[in-house]
């Protein structure tokens, strides 16, 4: 049996979304692209948060977007207020949208270093805030997932503003699933690896070599770059029922690069 068949196709049997409403933050391009479409592939509606609206949402009822710079708390809060007035009701928040200029600690502006922290750490509480307010005043219950990276257990040079937001975002996730636990709210994180945004994406198409992304594959041990849908799936699971009792949780989508050191070529391992 092939372990690729119908890999991008499992959406549907994670769980139906039918009647329910999500929040998804950087829901326009790349991995939030994907997350929204197959929240809408399982019956959800989506509220769509982001500065860009992505062509193929417009026309369908079942998108709300919301324009919104998640950087500036008060607009990410209202952003969350605004789907709640639309949809009535929302029950599943995905923090996606993330900024990460990448520059040494010696060179980067502290500027820019705040601006990562906005958008990446300030914009999700904000987010988390609003939509637990939101639950608690509907009777409890719900679902969070924050998307990290696994730059926060492996860093890398250049990256200590994204690496460290993230880490901090991880750590936000665990406090929320302690204080919203006992309101039947779960928080949770999904860390992808590398994952290959091509066709899932406008923006930023070419922010990687062909040579980076063999070096980045060459260090997966199952061989192949992540696709944006592994990361969706990981999602769904996450706000489905088959996830009722995992809270606090970091699931690693990484095909295994983070389970120890994989340096060798294949023919000399």
């Amino acid at each position: 049996m092939n372990p690729e068949a119908n890999v991008g196709d499992s959406a549907v049997s994670i769980g139906r979304f039918d009647g329910r409403s999500a929040v998804v933050t950087g829901g326009s391009n790349g991995i939030g692209r994907r997350i929204t479409r197959s929240f809408l592939d399982a019956g959800a509606r989506v509220a769509v948060v982001d500065i860009a609206e992505h062509d193929r949402h417009r026309g369908d009822e079942r998108v709300l977007f919301v324009e919104c710079d998640v950087g500036d708390p008060a607009a990410a809060a209202a952003a969350v207020e605004q789907a709640v007035d639309a949809f009535r009701d929302v029950d599943v928040l995905v923090n996606d949208a993330a900024a990460y200029p990448d520059a040494a600690l010696v060179e980067m502006p502290v500027d820019e270093w705040r601006r990562v922290f906005d958008v990446n750490v300030t914009g999700p509480f904000a987010t988390i805030g609003a939509f637990a307010r939101h639950r608690i005043g509907a009777g409890g219950g719900g679902a969070i997932v924050n998307i990290t990276t696994g730059s926060v257990k492996s860093p890398r040079p250049a990256g200590g503003a994204y690496s460290a937001s993230k880490a901090a975002l991880e750590t936000l996730t665990k406090v929320a699933a302690l204080e919203l636990g006992p309101h039947g709210i779960r928080a949770n994180v999904v860390s992808p690896g590398y994952i290959d945004v091509r066709g899932e994406t406008d923006a930023h198409v070419d922010r990687a070599s062909d040579e980076l992304r063999a070096s980045l594959v060459s260090a997966i041990p199952l061989g192949r770059a992540g696709r944006a849908e592994d990361v969706a799936n990981a999602v769904l699971f996450l706000c489905s029922p088959a996830a009722a009792h995992i809270n606090g949780a970091v699931l690693d989508v990484d095909g295994g690069s983070l389970a120890g050191r994989f340096t060798l070529e294949p023919e000399r391992a």
